[in-house]
């Protein structure tokens, strides 16, 4: 008799969910069910807590989003290897986030942009760990 490895549990995830806790997540998977399911063209209001949260995608944090304890993941030594710096006022191609939580969350393959102070508070706060 051979052992044969259990399938992997394949979870569910209620696209307009306020609250994700544990699993790893496509931001861009989450970000295009919530538009198909009537969420809007922003995530917002949301909270993560020990999430991994995959890419690739580029997150526009816009107000109220915070992050506490977070691995922004891969940077190469520098944060700044993340942060795009937006050229106009619009963010097009961007997946816009406003008023979330990222608690103790780990960014796998996550580009960042916003507004000036943001991407400054990230290269003086963020220490990268690779």
């Amino acid at each position: 008799m051979t052992n044969t490895p259990a399938p992997p549990v394949t979870r569910t995830i209620d696209p307009l969910a306020t609250t994700f806790e544990g699993g790893r997540l496509s931001l861009f998977d989450l970000y295009r069910a919530s538009v198909q399911s009537g969420g809007g063209v922003r995530l917002e209001g949301r909270t993560f807590t020990n999430c991994v949260i995959d890419g690739p995608a580029l997150m526009l944090v816009l107000e109220g989003v915070h992050f506490n304890a977070t691995n922004f993941g891969p940077t190469g030594g520098d944060m700044r290897n993340m942060l795009f710096r937006p050229m106009g006022n619009v963010g097009i191609g961007a997946i816009p986030v406003r008023n979330c939580t990222f608690d103790r969350c780990e960014f796998q393959t996550i580009g960042i942009t916003g507004s000036e102070e943001l991407l400054k508070m990230l290269i003086d706060q963020v220490t990268t760990t690779d």
